[in-house]
């Protein structure tokens, strides 16, 4: 008998030792990573050796949801697990987190108390163990172990209790730790991203702002500029709305920021916007903003054009070319002085002056439906009109010799001027593209120009603007060329582009790109003049290809 006791005292001992030491392998499984995951599969490889458990699972509760989550499980039938979440008070496992006690189910097969008893029938696990996962007086999370040890005749003893209990806790406490390092670092990473992205907005406000001097010169001494002028100084104190409008190239933006610099909101930023070249699908989340997750690819949150032009100055280029349904979210902000971002319904407030610019006859499109009435009157509180530089030779002069100064100190250069010749050949043209041509013909004559003077034969004019314009028809070319195209008057802002696009066209054998193309003659990019083609219903004729590779899609 003696013997005998001696016997299973050693065997105890033994136990003891075996579960001691599968407690402080399990300590440092545990101590090796701040991974969840890791920490989790760390406490079941303990179980399995301390309990001679078969299947084992964790489900740790999310707060926001209330919802116990699986994070990891193990061995036969704890699959029936995979992917579960279930409410955090449901079935028997809510009811050992939520009353933070062992419930030990001898017969899982009998029970009907299961969240999902099916499930569980169908699993194949004998007897359950729900151990709750307890942190500072605080159920995170229950431990679930099938192990052929326990069952309705041999049901957990105390020791067994206390042993699941303590691993509990060390899971519990490792568990949570590991959970708030990843909150921490995920804290970290957005509080980087928030850092990143305000450095980014000061750099672009910088930017803004610093953008003044030449830039923001009105140069010209006509007539037409001194009323220009006398316009800017009537409103630019006033804070309403402006509309500007005419030909592409008359300097719209620069007429923007002269009011901006004017106004009251000069110490403001003044942010460009140029609708036409958006996307459709990006408009709303560019103006408004979007926050994380909105829409794929929206890694994190973002601030629209409306935030960041807050108490300052927003210039919407090209405005005519909204769509419709962007028209009326618009009208809205301007009407509530409110904007939500894409993905939120928390409305921000913005004061934010608007000022407007197109080179579409908005009213036509008003009465035509493409332009919503309500939002054209909200927008031309106060009109300005600009004049295409054709209608103020005089300023040619000045002008040019602003660029080819401003080009020439960039490259390192002396030009003095132009030659008599050379100014007159820039004074008889008729300039389609209006300021923004001849600030790109002046600056590729600068390049050309060998001596102090720019000469004529420096100054590259396109025949498509010139009183000695010849069609493509005439010209000998390898193919033949179509006739050229009968314009009609010019009687609107929509024909007077489609005026000077086909002559251009014309000119460079319906080219659109490139050095010798109709959107570098016209001063334009060449995505926006196929957009103009579009909207103005311009087709390449039959019997006409492309020139260029870029080109093949046609307009």
């Amino acid at each position: 008998m003696i013997t005998h006791a001696l016997t299973d005292a050693t065997a105890r001992l033994e136990e003891l030792a075996t579960g001691e030491r599968a407690v402080f392998r399990a300590l440092y499984q545990l101590s090796q990573s701040l991974d969840v995951k890791h920490r989790c599969d760390a406490t079941l490889a303990a179980a399995e050796v301390l309990f001679d458990a078969t299947s084992s699972w964790i489900l740790l509760l999310d707060e926001t949801t209330h919802q116990l989550e699986v994070c990891v499980f193990r061995g036969r039938g704890a699959d029936c697990y995979a992917g579960l979440e279930i409410p955090s008070e449901a079935g028997l496992v809510g009811r050992a987190l939520s009353h933070r006690e062992v419930v030990f189910v001898p017969a899982v097969h009998d029970e009907p108390g299961w969240y999902d008893a099916e499930r569980m029938r169908q699993s194949g696990l004998r007897s359950v163990l729900l151990v709750p996962l307890v942190f500072d007086q605080r159920a995170v999370g229950v431990l679930a172990l099938d192990s052929p040890r326990f069952s309705a005749a041999h049901p957990p003893d105390a020791p067994d209790l206390a042993r699941l209990e303590a691993l509990a806790a060390l899971a519990a406490i490792s568990i949570e730790n590991a959970r708030l390092y990843e909150h921490s670092e995920r804290d970290r990473e957005q509080l980087r991203e928030a850092l990143e992205q305000r450095q980014q907005l000061r750099d672009e406000v910088r930017a803004l702002r610093s953008d003044t001097g030449s830039r923001h010169a009105l140069i010209g001494s006509s007539a037409a500029m001194d009323r220009v002028r006398a316009e800017i100084d009537v409103v630019s104190q006033a804070d309403v709305t402006v509309l500007l409008t005419g030909e592409t190239g008359t300097g719209k933006e620069l007429v923007a920021r002269a009011i901006h610099q004017a106004s009251r909101r000069a110490g403001r930023p003044f942010v460009p916007v140029n609708c036409a070249a958006l996307p459709e699908s990006l408009i709303e989340s560019e103006l408004f903003g979007h926050e994380r997750g909105a829409f794929t690819g929206a890694v994190q949150a973002k601030p629209g054009k409306f935030e960041l032009a807050h108490r300052g100055t927003l210039f919407l280029d090209e405005v005519g070319d909204l769509p419709l349904d962007s028209q009326a979210t618009l009208l809205r902000v301007l009407q509530d002085g409110l904007v939500e971002r894409v993905g939120s319904t928390r409305p921000i407030p913005v004061d934010v002056r608007i000022v407007a610019a197109t080179n579409v006859d908005l009213d036509r499109g008003r009465a035509t439906g493409a332009f919503r009435a309500d939002l054209f009157y909200r927008l031309s509180v106060f009109p300005i009109r600009l004049p295409a530089l054709r209608d103020r030779r005089s300023d040619i002069p000045l002008l040019a010799t602003f660029f080819a100064g401003r080009c020439a100190d960039q490259i390192g250069r002396t030009i003095d001027g132009f030659t008599p010749d050379a100014l007159e050949r820039l004074v008889s043209h008729e300039w389609p593209g209006n300021v923004r041509e001849l600030q790109n013909v002046v600056e590729r004559a600068v390049l050309l120009t060998t001596g102090r003077l720019v000469r004529p034969d420096a100054i590259a004019l396109q025949r498509a603007a010139t009183a000695s314009f010849v069609p493509v028809a005439t010209a000998p070319t390898p193919t033949p060329a179509p006739a050229p195209m009968d314009v009609p008057a010019v009687t609107t802002l929509d024909d007077a582009d489609r005026h000077a696009i086909l002559r251009a066209l014309e000119s460079s054998g319906w080219r659109v790109s490139g050095e010798h193309g109709a959107a570098r003659a016209l001063g334009v990019k060449s995505t926006t003049l196929h957009s103009k083609m579009k909207r103005l219903g311009i087709q390449r004729p039959r019997g006409t290809s492309p020139t260029s590779a870029d080109d093949a899609s046609g307009a």
